[in-house]
């Protein structure tokens, strides 16, 4: 008997747990899959009160609502709810009955008739009549015993009133100044209108279908009736056509407007395309320009540092030629010098030895302190040229090195802006699969209860079972409420 219960009873937990989730998740239309069943008004409007079936332990509850229609459910502690057309489902319903209503909230053609009375000069009448009705509210149409009856009722007591207030020939439209053919109609909507007893109905329409009276009043009341009507329509149909020309015109001129300012559009669109354009080409000449003018500015510098470098050399060449020169003229004067000593003769040599020892070295050393001027020139000059070579170095190099900096400043933040977004995409990724494991893991944690109770509930006394039972499956309500939430 012990293992008899464990089974029913978890085969009841898993039933309920399985049903829940998929109806949670909707993947079924109705609890248990039943077909809905054909609604029977009881009172023309209203169905008669019927038990809202539970599933999963009476926790739970599956109410359809077909189109046009609207449920009303009446909870346990006098709570009432109004749902419209559609698939509910109901959870943490309380112990107790549940009672559900459908109202029918399509428009109604209600026909009354016939309707026999007495005119005010004593004429027989019958009227046949024709009520559009609608609910407006259903609760009081649900708590309403016969909504069509007491429309049929009223709408007997209305036309016979009015039957009996007016003459024959008010009520078939020949004395003029009591509404024509219609007046009854709407005589009779008033009264509805203002009828308590027809309160949650909406009375829309009320139209008199036939009539019966003295038939040569109505013969001349209708011809009568017929010949306005037809003038009333030529009229309209003159009108309607003045219409429709006036329309005609003014949908030309509109046409021809728009068409203008489309033109307009048009040709200022090809002017500021052509404008941009010239823009786009003076921009790009510009840049062109300025691209050669920077181009040939540095040819120039360096054509100018290449002259300056050649200049210089030129008159490195001058200046050792030079030296080479004088070294040449004091070879010159050395010799000349010695021939005229060896000529002068022999008594003078002593004498002319020493003279000529220190005009050689006097000489000398005038020779020295021109060749030490000179040198000392050309190192200025070597100074000064390396110094305007290394300046104009420098600015090029602080000008390549500007540019380079600019184009890695660009590329660091494209990299960076795509850094962001891959990490971006990344979280979001992460996010979603977290979310979907959380879900995964409420689901198996639902399902391991259940096996666990059922586990419990085999080990467990008989006389145990039903509270454990209980328990457990307020643990997996629970946790289903915790995982719709």
């Amino acid at each position: 008997m012990s293992t008899e219960l464990v089974s029913a009873v978890r085969e009841t937990v898993n039933d309920a747990v399985g049903q829940s989730v998929a109806v949670l998740k909707g993947e079924i239309d109705q609890a248990g899959g039943e077909p809905l069943a054909n609604l029977h008004f009881a009172t023309g409007l209203a169905t008669a009160p019927r038990a809202l079936p539970r599933r999963a332990l009476g926790m739970l509850a599956h109410l359809v609502t077909p189109p046009g229609t609207v449920a009303i459910v009446h909870l346990p502690g006098g709570e009432r709810r109004v749902y419209h057309p559609g698939s509910y489902t109901l959870l943490g319903l309380q112990p107790g009955a549940a009672l559900v209503q459908w109202v029918d909230m399509r428009r109604r053609h209600v026909t009354v008739g016939p309707v026999e009375g007495w005119s005010a000069d004593k004429w027989r009448v019958r009227l046949w009549l024709t009520v559009d009705v609608e609910v407006t509210d259903p609760l009081k149409i649900a708590m309403h015993r016969e909504p069509l009856t007491a429309l049929t009722a009223a709408a007997r007591t209305g036309a016979l009133r009015y039957i009996e207030q007016q003459t024959h020939a008010a009520l078939t439209g020949i004395a003029a100044g009591n509404g024509g053919l219609d007046a009854p109609a709407e005589a009779i909507l008033e009264r509805l209108r203002a009828d308590p007893a027809l309160d949650g109905l909406a009375v829309i329409n009320v139209r008199v279908v036939e009539r019966q009276g003295d038939e040569r009043q109505i013969e001349a009341a209708t011809a009568a009736t017929v010949a306005a009507a037809q003038i009333d329509e030529e009229l309209r149909v003159a009108a309607a056509r003045h219409r429709a020309r006036l329309q005609d015109l003014q949908a030309q001129a509109v046409l021809s407007e728009r068409e203008h300012d489309i033109r307009m559009a048009a040709t200022a669109a090809a002017a500021r395309e052509r404008l941009l354009v010239q823009q786009s080409e003076v921009q790009q000449a510009t840049l062109t320009a300025r691209l050669q003018i920077v181009m040939a500015q540095i040819e120039a510098q360096a054509s100018e540092i290449a002259r300056e470098e050649k200049i210089w050399q030129a008159e490195q060449n001058r200046l050792q030629m030079e030296w080479e020169r004088v070294q040449q003229q004091l070879l010159d004067v050395h010799r000349t010098d010695q021939q005229l000593r060896l000529m002068e003769g022999q008594q003078g040599m002593l004498r002319a030895e020493g003279e000529l020892a220190l005009a050689a070295e006097e000489k000398r050393n005038n020779h020295a302190l021109a060749l030490a001027e000179i040198q000392q020139r050309l190192a200025e000059q070597r100074i000064a040229q390396a110094q305007i070579q290394a300046e104009r170095r420098a600015t090029h190099e602080r000008d390549l090195l500007e540019l380079n900096l600019r184009h890695e400043q660009l590329v660091a933040e494209q990299m960076q802006r795509l850094e962001q977004w891959r990490a971006e995409r990344i979280q979001i990724g992460v996010q979603q699969k977290r979310q979907h494991e959380r879900q995964l893991a409420a689901i198996a944690g639902t399902a391991q209860i259940a096996a666990a109770a059922a586990s419990s509930a085999a080990s467990a006394p008989v006389e145990g079972d039903v509270d454990d039972s209980s328990e457990v499956a307020d643990v997996g309500l629970r946790a289903l409420q915790d995982l719709v939430g």
